[in-house]
């Protein structure tokens, strides 16, 4: 489902220009939002759906994997053959890419945890 999200934007971008080093690291922000987005709606329903006292270490496991698919993805993209040498902002903009899913997950996570857990009421 990201892969069309991420279509949408590509259409919206059809005639935008990313320029300079800011251009060159919001362009690899912009190419990771779809995934950022359905990595924090993954850990919302993974707390949802999984009823345990510690959904931390949940979250943490989803994260890690996160993590571990960006850093595959890291690692295509820069072996992959360049026209020119990767910049220093090509660098910057993929990592923040690699590592903001795993971010997002964990504190959506988080943060519906805590406000799933401050909206149960125990009665005795």
């Amino acid at each position: 489902m990201a892969f069309f999200l991420l279509l949408l934007i590509g259409v919206l971008h059809i005639r935008m220009t990313f320029t300079g080093d800011v251009g060159l690291v919001m362009m690899w922000l912009s190419e990771g939002l779809p995934y950022d987005l359905f990595a924090a709606l993954a850990a919302i329903t993974l707390v949802w759906l999984i009823e345990t006292r510690k959904p931390l270490t949940w979250l943490g496991l989803l994260a890690a994997l996160y993590l571990y698919g960006e850093g595959m993805w890291v690692w295509r993209t820069l072996t992959h053959g360049w026209h020119e040498p990767p910049r220093t902002s090509d660098y910057v903009g993929i990592l923040m890419r690699a590592v903001i899913p795993a971010l997002a997950c964990f504190i959506a996570g988080t943060w519906w945890a805590k406000r799933s857990a401050a909206r149960t009421v125990i009665v005795s």
